[in-house]
């Protein structure tokens, strides 16, 4: 099944041609394809109305399909909307709300019987005298708690207890099975009272269990960490903490008695969720070391137990996020948080709690690093989906998330609408909690009252304290360590482009290179500047400006092999103008510009400042391709390289002026990538030892891209299929350019026999290691043509060819361990290790990440 990913990058088409295609997936079973399509008409019909019966229409093709993949609870999320649209527009007697309807219910039918729980009679409104049906219900209400369908579960819940307490024969097991969940949703509500009687008779009834039961202890356990769990949302820490503790100390006590048991490993993933709860419980006292130390706890035993993407370890990832922001390192905080909202919008959907919550802890961190116009489009969404979620208007458990939201206001340079949240977040513990209870979140509330007042009072003489000066936007980054540079990137076509920004996040920590900006280039320029934004987020360089370049010389619809990510909103400047900023702050001679895509960037900054490109370029390298003339004297692009043959006017200017100006060039040739093979099985370790997000979407879109090429080159060269594919690019030739062993009687699809010694060529890595001296006098063997007494290099070959590849794949597993090191390594609070990278990124990224007022810098015409 095609998921959603960390990035996005889109072109569109007319409606009803992605409609077509869509269809045409459809019908053959390629379900990716057909949500791909579906989505992206999706998107251009809400954009004319957002409640229009088109996007009800293709809301219900989405769940159509999605239910089809088995994705059961996106299939009711997009049906939910779908029936609302259409009852709202045709009326609940409509044939289309009928149709929406009769799907629902086949999908709910379809996840209640795989739950095994029965059929929808146990929903609503039948008895459930006999033990049959109570332990039906029981379950149904579980699973609608674990929903977020909190009203719906409340009353299957209460009907099971009351109908238990009628019944002397009832079970013990399932009464204490009701009550604990009945107590959880109490609790996920705010009705603290009210949970924690439920938890007291929940411990009552685990007690006279032990009386005829040797498994007593779990259920007790639970008790107390249910009650325990009540202190906490109450306010009641200490005596929280002490029970939490209390209840780690039994489970360790049962799982070193259950050692090598059967039952170890669900001992052992309560123990997480002891330690998560512990977590929780120490944060809110502000001890934040030990808490990151619980999570982390947490977080090991999950990863040891459990897949990479699953629920319970995204949780932990959140979770030590949250911590590590209140600690001071949003910038080792904001890969994890990453994680936790791509994992949960997939497990739970876009509708529930809990993915609002990874939402909250993400706005949050991204504020911390200075990226406050980032962080408000999430926060925002996060409060929509909380609003709709609970069912009580001034839910406690919205607070937190207010306060969030004030802060991203405050440092957005709302003063007025943060002082309003901030009065609303008081109001609401003040309806939610007596005096005394939960004292810290009201002192914050009141705290941040007091700030917001401020601001307001002085905001006629400093209005634009929040929002950095553009001007001087890279002083940090340009006197940071390792050689400056300004990379040029057509992100989103093929994996090698992500992987040379892994290689400069590497380089990056190793303060060899320093990039001042990274700029997304080729229509569809705005989306691949996303892409390169989103991917250098996850590795923890958030301080890294990226701009929005040109369209490198194309206008055609390109369909982009790429990812997608929730951040489709973010704001990102021109990269004309970032270019021209940072060349201004420049010394003298200082800058090399890397050029991983078309050469148009490069050329435009000719035209229109060629006094700061002559000045401030020490040299520049282009992935490409190039020769020297003797002839002419001097070196030519070679137009049948792929970026040059994007805009070749260009590359030929930039070449010529190059020379002329005598600044040095580095050209490596993609016969140098020929040269270095980069094995899948590579790929695959790094998908597997990685614990990074990034590391698995890489391996799994380039195995696709490669798989959807074999079944290209199979069919017939007068196959429409093919689409460009040129009639030479046959089974052999795929077989010689991966260099794989295909028996020619293997049907098409047989992959498993050598897909994984399949090879794949890292272009744009290799550029990236060719602004480093070091690097390139180790393993490349440049050729050097000496124009006007300056030396340009052109690099088609690799010298040292195996040591090259084991310096690229330590790098990638470096790069992503790194990225991902706050959720393993202990930290402390504002501690020299991570803190003044933290404090850098914040200052640099307010000055310059977002243009004037975090969006596009308009100055366009007169940028350069």
């Amino acid at each position: 099944m095609r998921q959603k990913s960390f990035l996005t990058g889109l072109i569109e088409q007319p409606v009803p041609t992605l409609l077509k295609r869509g269809d045409e997936a459809f019908s053959t079973s390629d379900y990716d394809d057909a949500i791909h399509f579906y989505n992206r008409a999706l998107e251009q019909e809400r954009r004319s109305d957002p409640s229009s019966t088109e996007v009800a229409f293709l809301l219900h093709k989405i769940g159509v399909v999605l239910a089809r993949q088995g994705d059961s609870f996106a299939a009711m999320n997009s049906f939910e909307e779908a029936l609302q649209i259409r009852q709202e527009k045709l009326g609940p007697g409509s044939e289309d709300a009928a149709e929406t309807t009769a799907q629902m219910t086949n999908v709910l039918d379809d996840i209640r019987k795989q739950a095994g729980v029965g059929e929808r009679q146990f929903v609503k409104g039948k008895s459930v005298a006999d033990d049959k049906s109570v332990e039906a219900s029981l379950e149904i209400g579980q699973n609608l708690f674990a929903w977020g369908e909190y009203k719906e579960a409340e009353e299957v819940l209460k009907q099971c207890v009351d109908s238990m307490n009628a019944n002397e024969k009832s079970s013990d097991s399932e009464k204490f099975q009701a009550l604990c969940t009945l107590a959880s949703l109490d609790r996920a509500q705010g009705k603290y009272d009210e949970a924690k009687a439920l938890y007291l008779e929940a411990l009552k009834t685990a007690k006279k269990m032990g009386e005829e039961s040797e498994q007593v202890d779990m259920s007790i356990v639970n008790s107390i960490a249910g009650y325990a769990e009540i202190l906490r949302k109450a306010g009641d820490l200490w005596q929280a903490e002490a029970l939490h503790k209390k209840v780690r100390g039994m489970l360790l006590k049962a799982n070193s008695t259950n050692e090598g048991d059967a039952n170890e490993t669900d001992i052992e993933l309560q123990l997480a969720v002891s330690h998560t709860q512990l977590g929780c419980t120490v944060f809110d006292l502000k001890k934040y070391e030990e808490a990151l130390d619980e999570h982390q706890s947490a977080l090991q035993i999950r990863l040891d137990k459990l897949e990479f993407n699953d629920a319970l370890v995204s949780e932990s990832f959140n979770y030590c996020a949250e911590t590590l922001c209140a600690m001071g390192h949003g910038v080792k905080a904001l890969p994890l948080s990453m994680h936790a909202v791509d994992v949960r919008k997939k497990e739970f959907g876009s509708s529930h709690p809990a993915y609002a919550h990874a939402l909250g802890v993400l706005a949050q961190v991204y504020n911390s690093v200075g990226r406050s116009h980032d962080a408000l489009p999430l926060i925002e969404n996060c409060m929509k989906i909380c609003l709709t979620a609970f069912q009580k208007k001034n839910h406690a458990n919205i607070i937190p998330n207010l306060l969030i939201y004030g802060d991203v206001l405050s440092s957005v340079g709302e003063s007025q609408k943060a002082f309003d949240t901030f009065k609303r977040a008081e109001e609401i513990h003040k309806s939610n909690f007596k005096p005394g209870q939960k004292d810290f979140q009201l002192k914050s509330c009141q705290q941040k009252i007091e700030k917001a007042s401020e601001a307001i009072r002085r905001e006629s003489s400093q209005q634009n304290a929040v929002i950095g000066d553009v001007s001087h936007h890279n002083d940090g980054l340009v006197q940071s360590g390792g050689q400056p540079v300004i990379v040029f990137t057509d992100i989103g076509k093929d994996v090698d482009d992500v992987f040379a920004l892994v290689v400069l996040a590497c380089l990056k920590r190793m303060f060899i290179l320093n990039p001042l900006a990274v700029i997304g280039t080729l229509s569809p320029q705005d989306e691949r500047a996303r892409l390169a934004r989103i991917v250098l987020d996850s590795l923890g360089l958030p301080d890294v400006p990226v701009g929005i370049g040109t369209d490198g010389g194309s206008k055609d619809s390109v369909e982009m092999h790429c990812f997608d990510n929730e951040q489709n909103l973010l704001n990102l400047p021109f990269g004309s103008v970032l270019i021209s900023q940072i060349l201004k702050d420049a010394a003298p001679k200082s800058i090399t510009l890397l050029c991983l895509a078309n050469l148009k960037d490069i050329s435009e900054l000719i035209v229109k400042q060629p006094g700061l490109f002559s000045e401030k370029i020490k040299n520049v390298v282009i992935m490409g391709g190039a020769s020297y003339s003797e002839a002419n004297e001097r070196l030519e692009p070679d137009e049948t390289a792929y970026n040059n043959n994007c805009a070749p006017a260009a590359a030929r200017m930039v070449y010529l002026e190059c020379q002329k100006l005598k600044i040095p060039t580095t050209t490596v040739s993609r016969s140098a990538a020929y040269d270095c093979p980069f094995s899948i099985d590579k790929l695959n370790n790094l998908h597997l030892k990685c614990n990074h997000l990034l590391a698995s979407e890489i391996y799994e879109a380039n195995t696709k891209a490669i798989l959807h090429l074999w079944n290209k080159v199979n069919l017939p060269v007068w196959n429409p299929g093919r689409g460009r594919l040129p009639p030479r690019c046959d089974r052999e030739w795929f077989c010689n350019f991966f260099r794989v062993n295909i028996d020619d009687k293997a049907e098409p699809n047989a992959t498993d026999s050598w897909l994984r010694s399949a090879n794949i060529y890292l272009y744009d890595a290799l550029a990236t290691l060719n602004c480093v001296d070091a690097y390139q006098e180790l393993y490349f063997g440049p050729k050097g043509h000496v124009v006007d007494g300056t030396l340009h290099k052109v690099i088609d070959r690799i010298a040292f060819k195996d040591g090259l590849v084991t310096e690229i794949d330590g790098m990638l597993h470096e790069a992503f361990a790194l990225a991902m090191e706050g959720a393993f390594v202990k930290v402390k609070v504002e501690g020299s290790d991570g803190d003044s990278l933290d404090k850098h990124a914040q200052k640099s990224a307010k000055e310059n990440m977002n243009g004037t007022n975090g969006k596009h810098i308009n100055q366009k015409d007169n940028a350069y």
